[in-house]
């Protein structure tokens, strides 16, 4: 597994799986640090009646192009589809926001297929204060 730095996210781009209505807060958040960092954001959710601040695509193929890198914050569950997806796809790369979102069995599918992988918030990366702190311990550079 990769650490977790502004080079990972090839071309400045990234695709956003998982931009939650419900957790607009925290998913606003990451979108704005990722915006505010210069890194382009193409938010996905597939769930039906989300109303968002931003634009949220309901599939991949409505993307304008699809980066190589994805942002991943859905159960394991979801996050295994979406892994298959995002290999057919091209995605090269995906962050996943923590242990709860990926298992062990995921992650090594993802090395079989070739893409690498990270496990950590983005905001210990590109958000500021506690969120800094905590990714300083973490080894996040």
């Amino acid at each position: 597994m990769s650490i977790l730095n502004k080079d990972f996210f090839e071309g400045n781009e990234v695709i956003f799986v998982g931009y939650s209505g419900k957790n607009q807060g925290f998913c606003g958040n990451v979108h704005k640090a990722f915006i505010n960092n210069g890194i382009k954001v193409y938010a996905v959710n597939n769930k039906e009646g989300g109303t968002y601040d931003i634009k949220v695509y309901k599939h991949l193929e409505e993307l304008p192009k699809i980066p190589k890198t994805a942002y991943v914050l859905q159960n394991k569950e979801n996050s295994q589809k979406a892994v298959k997806e995002l290999a057919e796809k091209g995605v090269r790369k995906i962050l996943f926001q923590s242990s709860r979102n990926v298992d062990a069995s995921t992650l090594e599918e993802c090395k079989k297929m070739g893409i690498e992988t990270i496990v950590a918030c983005p905001m210990m990366k590109f958000g500021s204060g506690i969120h800094k702190l905590h990714g300083f311990f973490a080894g996040v550079r």
